[in-house]
This record gives structure tokens, C-alpha cells and sequence, in this order.
């Protein structure tokens, strides 16, 4: 049987929709940064959904609504609730640059009195079959029960997506200009970043300006990743590998990366019957999909930037050459 839960850290730009969309074939719901598919919109039973409530709820927050005669109100109830555990998760795992979805969206009414147990259950009482993705973690801040959890049960499984940090970078300046992507407020992406580099007509400038920035997110996220880059109970796969054909890859490479994901999880699945689906143009923020596309951009300048600023991140994700 497939392991239950999956955590996923993908840094920025870095092709985590490949990535989600592997775990979705899987047969994992998504939670976390990247917006899911609709296949990939986890659900639950009304069973998984009173455990829920009894574990993470205040219980004032049910005790009006009966679970057989108001099952409409009870469903909506624990949606709300599984909104407010992502959040709690997302803390205790130092997922940065979080989202706070009641000043996102201050109509949706996500406010829910939770338990205080919420704050200390194992991972192990989440919802089952889910992919938590997130672009980075402070391994530092991160919830020490969490850790001493995976340490001694081996879950969650956990997979580390990267891509040369040149693309994603590229990418990455697209993404915020406008170009393929930025169509959701998230901050302070969409209050700093996407206004600056929409004011900066041409590609080249926006590049040159992402390398004299200091607070653009790279750097952070791909330093971030380079403890789990090196641990042995976490599975590498690399944009580059899973994107396959129709990214300028091979399909031998994607299917051997998306064997190593299935080994990992404990799934049953063959690989050659899921690697077809991978590359999707359809995902909410892609745009080129391509590898290699810096070279198409970069000037002799933008190179030695790069060199001087992230050089160490193209030796140690194995991209110097």
C-alpha cells in the first residue's frame, strides 16, 4: 500500500506542477502553494470528515450540526476546517512566505475556533492520501514532534523537486512580470515584485534587476533545500527529468525519475503508463516549460551576476557544468 502522506518541497519556479501532477496520478489530493488540478482536489468521507472534526475543532464549532439530517452544513463546516489545519501545518512546518487566506479572501469566512491539540496531533492524524507541497522549509523552525515523527515512522515520505537555478530564476521574472502567471494576490509577491518588474519593459532588465535584488526569493528557497538535498531518506527528482520529451528532455530519464518517485511512496503503479500525462500546459502557472531557456536570455553580464550571486547553487544541485 502507497504511503499515506507525501511532503513535497519544491523550490520556486523549479516545475512543481510536474511534479504535482505525478503525485495526483498517484492518487494524492494537493495541498500547499501551487494551485491543484481539478483531479487533484483532495476529498474526503463523511467519516474522515468527523475524525477530523473531533481531533482539530473547538467542539462549539459542531455542536449545532448533525452530521446524517445537516450533511450540507457539516461538509461546508469541515472544509473551512481543513483550510485552518492547512494553515496550522504550514506553521508548524516553517513553510515561509505563507499566506494568510483571511486577508486574502476576508469573504470566504474561514474563521474557526480550533482545538488546542490541533497545535500538537502528529502528522500522522492529517488527512490521509495527501501531497503537501511547499516551495521552502526552515529545517531550524520547523516543528521538532514532526521531526521526531518522520525520524521514527518513516513518514511522511518526503520528495525534493529541483531545476537549474538559472531557469528558474528566468521563470521566475516572467512569472512575476505577468507573463504566465502572478493571476492571484500573494504577497509580497503581488504587492512588490510583480509591480516592479511589470514596470521594466524589457526581458533583459527585468533579469539584470532580479540579480542585483537581494530579497528575490531564489536564493532563499534553493539554500533552503540543500540539507534535504543530501539527506537519504529524502527522494531527488530533477524539472529536467520529469519534463520529458515536450520539454527537451528524454522520456527514458523522465520514466526512471518517475520510477524512483513510486519506489519511494511504496506506490504499485508502472511508471511507463504515467509519464504521458506529466507535461501539462494546461497548469495554472505554466508558461514555456522548457529547460535550458536561459541560455536564451542570459547576457555575458547576466551570466557573471549569476556566478558571482548563486554560482554555489549550480555546484551543489549538480548544474555547474
Amino acid at each position: 500500500m502507497s504511503a499515506e502522506r507525501v511532503l513535497a518541497i519544491s523550490p520556486r519556479k523549479s516545475g512543481t506542477h510536474l511534479l504535482q501532477q505525478l503525485m495526483v496520478r498517484l492518487g494524492y489530493g494537493i495541498y500547499g502553494e501551487p494551485v491543484p488540478p481539478e483531479a487533484g482536489r483532495a476529498a474526503f468521507s463523511l467519516r474522515e470528515r468527523v475524525e477530523l472534526a473531533e481531533r482539530f475543532a473547538a467542539p462549539a464549532e459542531f455542536a449545532d450540526v448533525d452530521v446524517r439530517s445537516d450533511t450540507d452544513e457539516f461538509v461546508r463546516r469541515t472544509d473551512r476546517l481543513l483550510v485552518q489545519l492547512g494553515w496550522v501545518w504550514q506553521v508548524r512546518l516553517a513553510a515561509r512566505n505563507l499566506s494568510n487566506l483571511d486577508l486574502l479572501m476576508p469573504d470566504a469566512d474561514f474563521t474557526m475556533e480550533m482545538s488546542p491539540l490541533a497545535w500538537t496531533r502528529p502528522f500522522n492524524q492529517t488527512p490521509p492520501r495527501l501531497c503537501w507541497i511547499f516551495h521552502s522549509v526552515d529545517i531550524w523552525k520547523m516543528d521538532q514532534r514532526f521531526l521526531h515523527e518522520w525520524t521514527v515512522e518513516g513518514e511522511p515520505r518526503i520528495v525534493l523537486n529541483i531545476r537549474d537555478p538559472r531557469d528558474a530564476l528566468v521563470s521566475m521574472v516572467d512569472f512575476f512580470a505577468g507573463e504566465g502567471g502572478l493571476k492571484f494576490r500573494r504577497f509580497p509577491e503581488s504587492a512588490v515584485f510583480g509591480p516592479i518588474l511589470q514596470s521594466i519593459p524589457e526581458t533583459a532588465d527585468r533579469i539584470t534587476y532580479a540579480l542585483h535584488d537581494p530579497a528575490m526569493p531564489l536564493l532563499a528557497d534553493y539554500e533552503a533545500a540543500i540539507s534535504l538535498l543530501h539527506h537519504p531518506e529524502v527522494c531527488t527528482v530533477a524539472f529536467e527529468d520529469l519534463v520529458g520529451p515536450r520539454g527537451g528532455g528524454s522520456r527514458d530519464a523522465q520514466v526512471e525519475a518517475t520510477r524512483r518517485v513510486v519506489a519511494h511512496v511504496d506506490s504499485g503503479l508502472d511508471p511507463e503508463h504515467l509519464v504521458d500525462t506529466l507535461f501539462d500546459p494546461g497548469s495554472f502557472s505554466f508558461h514555456k516549460g522548457r529547460i535550458g531557456r536561459w541560455r536564451e536570455v542570459f547576457t555575458a553580464e547576466h551570466e557573471a551576476l549569476f556566478a558571482q550571486r548563486f554560482g554555489h547553487l549550480l555546484k551543489v544541485f549538480g548544474y555547474e557544468r
